[in-house]
């Protein structure tokens, strides 16, 4: 019997592992390292619209492995052409074929001249060289998993976030095993993010062992500014695990920017004052960009409208406070007042949401007007 899941999954690495947008742009870029008679060649590629948007600047993520170039490029397209939505636009690098850079990593973990290397030359010429705006990622699978975590544990300040995936661990090596527990114990409150992910296959039961031993170190000694998951793909392909953690941690990743707090967190509960405070120290602290407190707001005060609608109204007019050009800062309020049958001021903020969505695009200044047009005819009671 054909198994659909698998089935399913082989058709979509087939696509996204031939398939990029043709607005995305490869660049070279090449290092001179004194250990290398040629140039070390990393492949760069930029986001579609990159090129239009002189003024942005983007994440980066790094990927050791040449072949992770296909897959990368393919599933970051489609996973960012829908408004940056899960996926913000980001910048990916990875080597080129041939680079051998990889003859610096000290296996025993006791010098890092490839991390250095990534500290202190492949990440300055990339910020250096295009738009980066300070907040990196690196993945890695297998002995490059292995590489992922010596950052996190050694490296602590030149990445934000870490995908391991089936990293080796037998026979302590790279020292992650002995060294976990202290590394993890002398990590600041910087927040950082950590997927550590795995699966079950003839790969990887040489160490089993080892991945539950490595849990057990994070559930006892990750600081709590140690954002970390595990994943155990139990019922996945082996070479399918770089592909579905990318996914999984994207996600996890950038849900703070996607996904506003529900009505009832212990932030929420507090008032808009703290949503705002809150999200001042994710944009400052954790990922160095602006991140928006608006569907927080929405989301306390529209959970609001039905037990206070006073208390309610009064959280989201504060979205007009703090976002006066924002056509959806009068939607919302309009869309309040509408629910509680209030249709003469729903008319009234939604006009302006209308006047306000002028330089949106098309499909928000159509949603706005209907809206509009909704609430009139509600209010002339035919």
């Amino acid at each position: 019997m054909i198994n659909t899941k698998r089935l399913f999954l082989s058709f979509l690495i087939l696509v996204l592992s031939f398939s990029a947008h043709a607005s995305s742009v490869t660049k070279k870029l090449e290092i001179q390292h004194p250990e290398f008679e040629v140039p070390l060649v990393f492949n760069v590629v930029l986001p579609s619209g990159y090129q239009g948007e002189n003024s942005k600047h983007y994440p980066v993520l790094f990927d050791f492995h040449p072949h992770a170039t296909t897959y990368l490029r393919g599933m970051h397209d489609w996973m960012s052409h829908n408004g940056e939505w899960p996926w913000l636009k980001t910048i990916i690098i990875t080597l080129d074929y041939g680079n051998p850079v990889g003859k610096l990593f000290d296996s025993s973990g006791e010098t890092t001249p490839l991390l250095d290397f990534f500290e202190q030359e492949l990440f300055v010429e990339i910020d250096k060289t295009y738009r980066t705006n300070g907040f990196r990622i690196m993945s890695g699978f297998r002995h490059n998993g292995s590489i992922v975590l010596s950052a996190l544990f050694r490296k602590p300040d030149m990445l934000n976030a870490y995908i391991a995936v089936s990293p080796e661990l037998k026979d302590d090596f790279v020292g992650l095993q002995s060294d976990s527990r202290k590394m993890l114990s002398n990590l600041d409150k910087k927040p950082r993010f950590l997927l550590f992910s795995y699966g079950t296959n003839v790969k990887e039961n040489h160490q089993q062992d080892d991945y539950m031993e490595l849990s057990k170190t994070l559930q006892q000694y990750a600081p709590s500014s140690l954002d970390w998951h595990e994943k155990h793909f139990a019922d996945n392909y082996f070479m399918s695990l770089p592909i579905l953690s990318t996914v999984m941690g994207v996600e996890a990743l950038f849900d703070d920017v996607h996904n506003g707090l529900a009505p009832d967190s212990a932030v929420s509960k507090q008032g808009v004052n703290k949503i705002v405070a809150h999200y001042k120290f994710l944009s400052d602290k954790k990922y160095g960009f602006e991140v928006s407190p608006k569907r927080s707001i929405q989301n306390l005060g529209n959970h609001l409208i039905g037990s206070n609608p006073e208390k309610g109204l009064s959280v989201l007019k504060q979205l007009i406070e703090l976002y006066p050009d924002d056509s959806y800062s009068y939607h919302y309020v309009a869309e309040a007042y509408a629910s509680l049958g209030d249709f003469e001021n729903a008319v009234k903020f939604q006009t302006d949401a209308v006047k306000y969505s002028e330089n949106q695009q098309t499909w928000h200044q159509k949603k706005h007007r209907a809206a509009l047009d909704q609430y009139q005819f509600e209010l002339s009671g035919e």
